[in-house]
């Protein structure tokens, strides 16, 4: 049976076992139904202000926009959560010194409690699948899936 002229030349699979994309985002799926859960049970918060959460305390004073760059989620997604997490009384602005437009994130001590209940959690359940692999295991696939990041088209 001959093909159609305009699928000629064109791929007819694509095996998904095989595919790295296919496989990191079964692996994000999974971490982030899990982590949204924890996030929702623990702290009462959805994932994208547990996403919000984790960036400033991962370093407190980021900006909206410092967290949109380290995370996937535009801007409208960061700010609704920035602003339910301040009027949750989970973080406060702080006007920048250099630009009064810009406002740093920081946690208040209910926010600090709430990171740290869903940090405890997310550890003791095994969220976010880091005890899965041995500590070698674990180091070489950083270090590759930060090679892919490093270095995939944009």
């Amino acid at each position: 049976m001959k093909s159609a002229p305009e699928t000629e030349g064109l791929p007819q699979s694509l095996p998904l076992d095989d595919s790295v994309a296919y496989k990191v985002t079964v692996i994000a799926d999974l971490i982030a139904r899990r982590v949204s859960h924890v996030a929702a049970t623990v702290g009462g918060i959805n994932l994208s202000q547990w996403r919000v959460l984790a960036a400033i305390g991962d370093q407190e004073g980021r900006t909206a926009s410092q967290v949109v760059d380290m995370t996937p989620m535009d801007k409208g997604i960061v700010s609704r959560a920035v602003a339910s997490l301040v009027t949750q009384g989970y973080l406060i602005r702080q006007a920048s010194d250099q630009d009064g437009r810009v406002s740093h994130l920081y946690m208040t001590t209910s926010g600090r409690e709430t990171f740290s209940h869903i940090v405890r959690e997310l550890d003791r359940t095994g969220a976010t699948g880091e005890m899965i692999l041995a500590d070698a295991k674990r180091d070489a696939l950083l270090k590759n899936l930060d090679q892919i990041i490093r270095e995939f088209p944009r």
